[in-house]
């Protein structure tokens, strides 16, 4: 018996691959449905994502095998997101749309960039020794200081000297010198950064995802099924209603603190290595407006300080069927420190005062639905305990025919595509060693 903890994306593309290799297997979820935080709501006219969950793909396999999961309605969409920079609503990513800001803004911006492009051309390029050099050097201190600093401050809740920068890679695209030039001239300049486009269901919000993967899956899914225990030597799991279920192999995506803290038989070294974890949760509020003010875009990135959010986004841009005609079904996040205490109801009254000051609520507009959802955790912290701690606890739970996976199981920073593959390697790694 193959076991799979969490329902997630992640753990319904690692039960597919099972499915389809003939394994014996069974997901354990313990939320009432499946798909984790990719889920959707239908409240009123409205419908909601849990957050906004877009699905950005590269890999032509990827995507491909995606696209073979039944009753999904995709649509592909070019992105059209902003940056509320400056006072002002700019084209992502801003660094390549310059234009309309200040000259003597634009000209620091270009300078600072400069700068750094001649320092490495003389030095050779710098190992950076932190997030905050990280983006320094790639982007000049101008534009860290009106942006990146900034946005990533709100982000993460952690100053930024403190913090790698393993995951910018794939996600924090840098341009050329002759992008910017081009772009403080007025040029649109398409296709930069990982999600230049992405998919979306046409009908049914992110949530049909995990439904489709989950499809035909019968009794091996079990919902309401809360893991309390693992049991590394005997190999073997028990749930919040006692039932004790045996594995061979076990492939974990919840949240690898908690898998540690439920593991009997880790050694003391790993369990405290699994507490030196950090990570923010994130507080998403969704909101059904009707009349609403401007709505632009697919989402817009906010990295000023008057304004309690990091992103705000509109599903209804994406899918015209989230809300009804002359409303806007939107959402706001913003992040806070793991163990912060938060007043959700304060945060909504504070959200609404900021998007008033943004101008997507006037007078007029009129709040229909307001659902918060606290995604807890929401991104993973990658501090310096972060990298020893994962390659140790992957050791650790190896020996044990345990396989991590996913952004919270494997305690990275994954988009959907992902996390799904993440899955897919964990299942034929476990069909694998089935039996050893």
């Amino acid at each position: 018996m193959i076991l799979v903890l969490g329902g997630g994306v992640t753990g319904l593309a690692a039960a597919k691959t099972l499915d389809a290799a003939g394994a014996d297997y069974l997901v354990l979820e313990r939320e009432a449905e499946p798909g984790g935080w990719c889920r959707s709501i239908s409240l009123g006219r409205y419908a909601f994502d849990f957050s906004g969950h877009f699905l950005h793909v590269s890999d032509p396999g990827m995507l491909e095998w995606i696209m073979e999961v039944p009753g999904i309605p995709w649509r592909s969409i070019r992105r059209d997101a902003k940056v509320w920079l400056r006072g002002r609503m700019t084209p992502y990513p801003f660094q390549v749309h310059l234009k309309g800001h200040d000259t003597a803004f634009v000209a620091r911006c270009l300078a600072g960039f400069a700068r750094e492009r001649i320092r490495e051309s003389v030095h050779g390029m710098q190992p950076p020794e932190s997030l905050a050099e990280w983006f320094r050097q790639r982007f000049g201190k101008e534009m860290c200081d009106a942006f990146f600093y900034p946005y990533n401050r709100k982000m993460w809740r952690t100053p930024l000297s403190r913090l790698g920068y393993d995951w910018t890679g794939w996600s924090v695209p840098v341009p050329r010198f002759e992008d910017l030039l081009a772009g403080a001239a007025g040029e649109i300049r398409q296709g930069f950064g990982y999600n230049a486009s992405f998919h979306y269901p046409a009908r049914g919000g992110i949530g049909v995802l995990a439904a489709g993967l989950s499809r035909r899956m019968g009794d091996r899914l079990r919902t309401g099924a809360k893991v309390v225990e693992v049991d590394l030597r005997a190999r073997r799991v028990r749930t919040s209603e006692g039932e004790t279920l045996p594995y061979g192999s076990l492939i974990s995506t919840i949240p690898l603190p908690a898998l540690a803290a439920c593991s009997g038989g880790l050694p003391l070294a790993a369990r405290r290595a699994a507490e030196a974890l950090k990570w923010v949760k994130v507080l998403a509020i969704n909101l059904g407006i009707r009349a609403p003010g401007a709505t632009p875009g697919h989402w817009v990135y906010v990295p000023e300080k008057g304004y309690p959010f990091f992103r705000v986004g509109f599903l209804s841009n994406v899918a015209r069927s989230s809300a009804p005609p002359g409303c806007a079904s939107a959402f706001v996040e913003k992040s806070f420190l793991s163990g912060a205490r938060v007043d959700a109801e304060g945060e909504v009254k504070t959200a609404l005062r900021g998007l008033g000051r943004m101008g997507v609520l006037r007078r007029g507009s009129r709040i229909e639905e307001i659902h918060p959802v606290m995604l807890d955790p929401g991104y993973v912290i990658f501090d310096g305990a972060r990298e020893g701690a994962v390659s140790l606890l992957r050791r650790e739970f190896g020996l044990h025919g345990v396989h991590l996976a996913g952004r919270y199981g494997a305690w990275n920073y994954y988009g959907m595509e992902k996390s799904m593959e993440d899955g897919i390697r964990a299942a034929r790694e476990a069909v694998g060693t089935r039996g050893r």
